[in-house]
């Protein structure tokens, strides 16, 4: 009898998909997200919460925000079911290191990191492992720039890698992979801060690229469609201020950061190959949310453009097994089906109300489970997104009006907001009774549908 699959699940926070080589859209080489993808199955997910912590609990639960109830970052839902304990509960040892947030309960051996936004840093072992070496006041500090101004003006300490919050993180999963048993199947959760933390790169990856040569297709916001764009994280003045060399900058930190991420992956997989388990650990590779990086004139999360809600999913089986009948897919996937599809892997029991799908189904060129009714939902604070096979349309709750619509087929860069037009008053009344189907399942006490 085949030994269990182990699992290495690793998920930064804030990587579009984009940013990954494989979709040659930045001038960044991304080589071992690229071999994960190469050796496995290679989706895109759609943000089930475009914000810190929404997005990240819907990732391990398989859960909506309105379910799980972290609607904005400043929520402090209570979340007692989620991946770690299906995990176990099959029987796995599982081991977590970084910004486990909500579900730290979940987990008997992890390492506590806290989020770049957090000041309060108590039980952070990053924040006790800086203060030992005397780089404590400079962290707190560039947490508060951060927390001021966020990508703007950050203030650039130039750390080296294993002072970095992510090369912590890393070097912290590291001693864990050696620590997982060999006669019990285990699983190992990275949840690296990410380029999403809006913090420069450490010196080593400061200088990937060249920010001259990321300054092309700049535009200035127009603050008249803010509103159906995103919700800004900072003052809209900030964004008024940006421009060329700026948003070239911004890129540069951003994309440095995904170079670290990349070799951080490196890293993790060569350990998991020195382990005698290797050839029944399997890796699997996603994030939450993406990242604007001036589309629209835009930079943050809040969104539902392509670039904060995009994300990448990766299913590598280990360097010696089986390949998948299928590599890739086009279909709609979310963010609430990489719980699902984790727990299939490690033959988990997947608890009643979680909606998830588990696209194992896919690697076997079988079909997906279907969709639940209606389409992809995303959301956050009063803001909701359904995305089907042609359209994406934007709510606001509070006001109980469309007030985004754009047609994915005609204008893919969404730069065409149709909802004041006849065509796009048309298309909006039939998308209604799909956001409802949508909305139906997961109708939760106190919250407008």
């Amino acid at each position: 009898m085949s030994p269990r699959r182990n699992l290495l699940v690793i998920l930064p926070n804030g990587l579009r998909s984009d940013a990954v080589a494989d979709e040659q859209v930045w001038p960044l080489q991304t080589p071992n997200l690229c071999q994960l993808a190469a050796r496995g199955l290679r989706l895109v997910c759609t943000s089930a919460c475009p914000a810190d912590r929404g997005g990240m609990v819907s990732l391990l639960t398989g859960l909506h925000a309105r379910q799980h109830g972290f609607f904005i970052d400043s929520d402090r839902a209570c979340v007692t079911d989620g991946l770690p304990t299906w995990l176990s509960d099959a029987g796995y040892r599982v081991g977590a290191v970084g910004c486990l947030g909500s579900l730290a309960h979940q987990v008997c051996d992890s390492v506590i990191v806290e989020s770049a936004s957090e000041l309060n840093l108590v039980n952070c072992a990053y924040w006790k492992f800086v203060r030992s070496k005397g780089l404590g006041p400079a962290i707190m500090q560039q947490r508060k720039a951060r927390n001021r101004s966020g990508p703007f003006d950050p203030d650039r300490l130039l750390l080296e890698v294993d002072d970095d919050v992510d090369g912590f993180i890393t070097n912290e999963a590291i001693k864990m992979i050696d620590r997982m048993p060999t006669d019990q199947p285990w699983a190992l959760i990275v949840l690296l801060n990410g380029p999403g933390n809006d913090l420069p790169p450490p010196a080593m990856f400061e200088s990937v690229l060249d920010p001259a040569d990321l300054q092309q297709g700049f535009t200035p916001p127009d603050l008249t469609q803010i509103d159906a764009l995103a919700e800004p994280s900072y003052p809209r003045i900030m964004l008024q201020r940006l421009d060329p060399y700026h948003i070239g900058r911004i890129r540069a930190d951003y994309l440095g950061r995904v170079a670290l991420i990349d070799q951080a992956v490196g890293r993790l997989v060569s350990q998991v190959n020195n382990r005698p388990d290797r050839d029944h650990t399997w890796t699997v590779f996603s994030s939450d949310r993406g990242h604007l990086l001036g589309e629209h004139g835009l930079i943050g999360r809040r969104s539902f453009l392509a670039g904060a809600v995009e994300v990448p999913l990766m299913i590598a089986p280990p360097a010696i097994g089986p390949s998948p009948s299928q590599r890739d897919d086009e279909g709609l996937f979310s963010t609430v089906d990489v719980a699902a599809t984790i727990g299939a892997l490690g033959a988990a029991d997947i608890p009643p109300g979680v909606v998830g799908r588990s696209l194992m189904s896919i690697w076997r060129s079988e079909p997906v489970m279907p969709l639940p009714p209606g389409g992809l939902l995303s959301e956050f604070n009063d803001r909701l997104m359904l995305e089907t096979e042609r359209y994406k349309i934007v709510f606001n709750r509070a006001r109980c009006r469309c007030i985004g619509l754009y047609d994915l087929l005609q204008d893919p860069d969404e730069r065409q907001n149709l909802v004041e037009t006849a065509v796009g008053r048309n298309v909006i009344d039939s998308l209604r009774w799909r956001v409802a189907d949508a909305l139906i399942p997961l109708r939760a006490p106190g919250i407008a549908v």
